[in-house]
């Protein structure tokens, strides 16, 4: 009842409602639980503690909704959960059995491999399926040490949703990957002044071209080293 809350009742606030001998059972609980999870993700395989694809992440979610209600009720039996677990991690496994002997099926279930870069030329269209803008694409060469598109052979976006960057080891010049607002640095960069890109996605400009021959972008600039 309302009447019967108060703001300085600490005791409420910490312990709520729950038994002190809870505590002790708690701590066997969360062992339980705990056990349950390493082996559960055990079985799982061990990308389970690399990067996960979208099936092992909603795995993972449907793990952790299923063993947090049992550890901090008294009425919630642990039975519930296990079983729970163990429908989760067989799932898993069968969608991870089928997907090695078929590759259509781990593309249908796990996502495919979207080319982004290629030869220093942003790929939009795939860009656009996999909803990543030119800013968030070159904010993620930046990180990787990337100054400009040229030094790029191929940037992919894997399945996990991690991007995968192979470099150009005779990289020519390409657009900048430089914020356009950042005119200081920006400045001392070497332009090439036989090379013109698009700005928008960085390909190359025929001389006399006043379009570029993949996006129909019209902003043109000169590429840099």
């Amino acid at each position: 009842m309302l009447s019967s809350v108060y703001l300085i009742d600490i005791v409420r606030i910490l312990n709520g409602n729950t038994p002190a001998v809870f505590f002790i059972e708690l701590v066997i609980r969360a062992v339980l639980i705990y056990v349950t999870l390493v082996a559960g993700l055990r079985f799982m395989g061990k990308r389970m503690a690399s990067r996960m694809s979208r099936n092992e992440l909603a795995a993972m979610a449907s793990l952790a909704a299923a063993i947090g209600i049992p550890i901090q009720t008294p009425d919630k039996g642990l039975l519930p959960a296990i079983v729970m677990a163990g429908v989760v991690v067989m799932v898993q496994r069968i969608i991870a059995t089928r997907s090695i002997k078929h590759p259509s099926f781990e593309r249908l279930t796990q996502g495919d491999i979207s080319l982004l870069v290629k030869d220093g030329c942003m790929m939009h269209k795939e860009m656009e399926k996999t909803r990543v803008s030119r800013e968030r694409l070159l904010s993620e060469l930046r990180s990787s040490g990337i100054r400009q598109l040229g030094e790029v052979k191929r940037l992919y976006l894997e399945a996990g949703g991690y991007f995968t960057l192979i470099r150009d080891n005779d990289a020519p010049p390409g657009l900048s990957a430089i914020p356009d607002w950042d005119k200081e640095f920006e400045a001392e960069q070497k332009k090439a002044p036989d090379k013109t890109v698009c700005h928008y996605c960085g390909c190359e400009v025929p001389s006399g071209n006043k379009a570029c021959p993949n996006c129909g972008k019209d902003e043109l600039e000169q590429a840099i080293y």
